[in-house]
């Protein structure tokens, strides 16, 4: 009978951990169900509350497996169609990516089980995962896809406090409510956590603190909205056309189709121009060929672009000899309205196992496993290319993911944040409305207008709030114009950065540091006896 109890405890939890799991996917696009962000750990909490230490990882595991699996399940399409890998082999790649992921939730399985002794601890937890959120973007592996706060991107008055605490403010909010969520449950159950129960103090005193801070964030979101108004209102507008053509991946780097995308390009260009245009953007690699060498269809776009009379910023590859050899580089190049090559940006966070090998010393591993031979170099962070009134921080495909970027290009003078990007890779999977969602949150982070060209899509304009005004759909050839301001004032975070999110890790390791102080404390200082303290030894000892 007890082993019918133990075993049909250990599904629950199974059952509790995948719930955990499906709620947090279910939290992002495509679904983009984010209420479900709120209480999609209130499962997880309760599966490991009496759980031993290795149970707790294992849980931690499952419910990573699950969210990743499923929220990165396009890997297994873009794998047999452009890697031409077999469903088992891409399958198999998109496990191993999920379990290196699961390191982030084994981490914070480490500090439920190890640090939240009692139930007033688990109002720690918000600052753990922000820590963790902060570490996913260091290393040759990085990966920051999907925060726990981009859930909340529709969410626009919530959001605007991210122009202080970037999108770790908005993560550490949504586990605060699930903290909050499971406090009252244990209470309203009357289950404990680790032999503890919870208070009627604790449950008031965290429905307080989040009820708060909920509505502290919407009223500084009025609050800033208005202010960004008048700051709207006050700055320079100009009028930016993107281009998105859709041209399929297996046809883009066919050397014949060289002619016809350029002309494409153009002509798409033309027929949508029927005003003055600013300024025209194309998407990452849009001709597939190095536009600074002597290719003969060089002349051909410079020629085009001064019948546009506009400036261009358009993707295509870079081959620079120097120091003895030849590097690489996916790039994007800004040309005047005169046909001149005004500047060009290089992609600085390339993509790993796509355009460059992370741990080279062990590259015939990688290509006995499949991994392509390419080796990109990368350019230089925080560069800003000025052209007429336009001060551009120009990000290239999953580089508008990592916060630092934006931000760096914001703090050093940027008045219009672009990305461009081909998910072609991709086709009509998840992943393009995913990649377009975390780039609402660079333009709230530094409240400048940021625009997203696309190859396929999903391309765009997103306002200063984070308001997206005007959206294409997945492999829709088209192009359309939009007013965007040009705006100079640098927030609280283009200035200061992920100072939030690095004293949320140094409360953390802070907490840590003094409970094991603590604990050898108490490990060295002799038991206290009470006849000894107030007899003195001599009358102790009969």
């Amino acid at each position: 009978m007890i082993f019918f109890q133990i075993n049909t405890l250990f599904w629950i939890n199974i059952l509790l951990a995948t719930s955990s799991g499906l709620l947090m996917t279910a939290s992002f696009p495509p679904l983009n169900m984010s209420l479900a962000a709120y209480i999609c750990w209130i499962p997880y909490f309760f599966a490991v509350r009496q759980c031993s230490f290795f149970l707790t990882i294992g849980l931690s595991v499952l419910t990573c497996l699950v969210h990743e699996s499923i929220l990165i399940s396009w890997i297994i399409p873009t794998l047999t169609t452009q890697a031409k890998f077999s469903v088992q082999y891409s399958s198999f790649i998109l496990f191993v990516i999920s379990l290196i992921m699961s390191i982030w939730f084994i981490l914070f399985g480490c500090v439920i089980y190890l640090v939240v002794k009692k139930p007033g601890h688990l109002f720690m937890l918000p600052f753990a995962w922000v820590g963790i959120e902060w570490l996913k973007q260091f290393g040759p592996l990085a990966f920051p896809w999907e925060l726990l706060g981009y859930s909340q991107y529709q969410w626009i008055h919530l959001i605007q406090i991210a122009d202080c605490l970037g999108v770790y403010g908005i993560s550490g909010f949504v586990m605060l409510i699930n903290v909050t969520g499971f406090i009252v449950f244990l209470f309203i159950v009357h289950r404990p956590w680790k032999k503890k129960y919870i208070s009627k103090h604790l449950m008031a005193c965290s429905l307080m603190i989040s009820i708060g801070v909920m509505v502290f964030l919407n009223i500084y979101g009025v609050i800033r909205i208005s202010e960004t108004n008048d700051l709207i209102a006050r700055s320079p507008h100009k009028s930016i056309m993107i281009v998105q053509p859709s041209v399929p991946q297996s046809e883009k780097w066919k050397g014949e189709n060289r002619l016809p995308i350029t002309q494409t390009m153009v002509h798409l260009t033309y027929k949508a121009k029927t005003g003055d245009v600013d300024l025209v953007v194309w998407p990452e690699t849009a001709l597939p060929y190095a536009l600074h060498s002597k290719h003969k269809l060089r002349q051909y776009i410079l020629n085009a672009q001064k019948h546009m009379n506009t400036g261009l910023v358009t993707g295509s590859p870079a081959f620079v000899y120097k120091n003895g050899q030849m590097h690489h580089y996916n790039s994007a190049y800004v040309i005047n309205e005169k046909g001149i090559i005004h500047s060009r940006y290089d992609k600085v966070r390339r993509v790993p196992f796509s355009e460059y090998m992370p741990f080279y010393s062990l590259r015939n591993l990688w290509l006995s496993l499949g991994a392509p031979d390419e080796k990109f170099s990368p350019g230089r962070t925080g560069e800003i290319h000025q052209l007429n009134d336009f001060k551009m921080g120009i990000q290239i495909c999953f580089e508008i993911v990592f916060p630092q970027y934006a931000r760096q290009m914001a703090n050093n003078g940027a008045n219009v944040l672009i990305n461009i990007s081909n998910d072609a890779w991709f086709g009509r999977s998840a992943c393009p409305y995913q990649h377009f969602s975390m780039a609402v949150f660079r333009a709230v982070e530094n409240k400048r207008a940021l625009i997203r060209c696309a190859n396929t899509g999903i391309s765009g304009f997103i306002d200063p709030w984070g308001r997206i005004l005007m959206q294409t759909g997945l492999f829709e050839k088209i192009a359309m114009t939009q007013q965007v301001p040009l705006i100079s004032h640098k927030t609280v975070y283009s200035r200061i950065g992920d100072c939030f999110a690095v004293g949320a890790v140094l409360f953390v390791l802070g907490w840590i540091i003094c409970g094991l102080l603590l604990y050898a404390i108490r490990k060295k200082r002799p038991a206290w006896k009470p006849r000894q303290a107030f007899l003195g030894k001599n009358n102790y000892e009969e």
